[in-house]
């Protein structure tokens, strides 16, 4: 995979429920005395999932995703990992999953973006919630970055804002990063980036460095 690129992807939650049931599927036959307890150390990731909602009022989170080609042919009746993830999610509730999305077969990091705010008793995001789900797992399963920026606007005289940098690897969610600036009627205090010069330079499909420039634009 070449680290010097990426492009946007846009997954539906089928598409990435296929991202997941493939990986495991192959999973199977590389590791077939390994994959049951892959497939639950990467349920077990919380803190991809929690890592979100920590912060903020107004969240916007990108991952990069080192997808691969982990779609392989298996005609086995017997095979519980295609039983369980091929035709279904292990409950019976979802259809069949289908082929691997072309878009995991390209170079470079897969790059998916969204938003989401507290809303009720939970958290509302601005793509499907379920896609995110999904999404979540496939980046503890596959691997690759979590970018999350915040801002809060913490009351009528204080506002903060902070983004963090963290890597998934082997199931593991390791902080590269981070920094954060509270504004209050004591001034503002400032604490971080934490580790500077550590964090890797991640690419940005092109797309998504227009929309960033042009935004840049209109501020000015």
């Amino acid at each position: 995979m070449s680290a010097e690129t990426a492009h946007l992807i846009t997954p539906s939650a089928e598409e990435a429920w296929r991202l997941v049931g493939h990986y495991l599927h192959r999973l199977s036959h590389d590791l077939p005395a390994q994959w049951r307890l892959r497939d639950h150390e990467a349920s077990q990731c919380e803190r991809v999932w929690s890592l979100p909602t920590e912060n903020g009022q107004d969240v916007q989170v990108a991952l990069w995703l080192r997808l691969s080609d982990s779609e392989v042919s298996c005609d086995d009746p017997g095979c519980a990992a295609r039983a369980m993830y091929l035709t279904g999610d292990g409950t019976g509730t979802v259809p069949a999953s289908g082929p691997l999305p072309a878009f995991a077969r390209r170079d470079g990091f897969g790059y998916f973006e969204y938003r989401t705010h507290p809303h009720q008793d939970g958290w509302a995001c601005d793509v499907d919630p379920v896609s995110v789900q999904w999404m979540s797992t496939v980046l503890a399963l596959y691997g690759g970055y979590m970018r999350i920026n915040w801002f809060d606007m913490g009351g009528a005289d204080s506002m903060g804002a902070g983004h963090s940098l963290w890597e998934v690897s082997e199931h593991q969610v390791r902080e590269i990063s981070r920094w954060s600036s509270l504004a209050g009627p004591d001034g503002v205090r400032e604490e971080g980036p934490t580790n500077p010069g550590a964090s890797p330079v991640l690419p940005l499909p092109p797309e998504v460095e227009a929309k960033r420039r042009e935004a840049a634009k209109a501020r000015r």
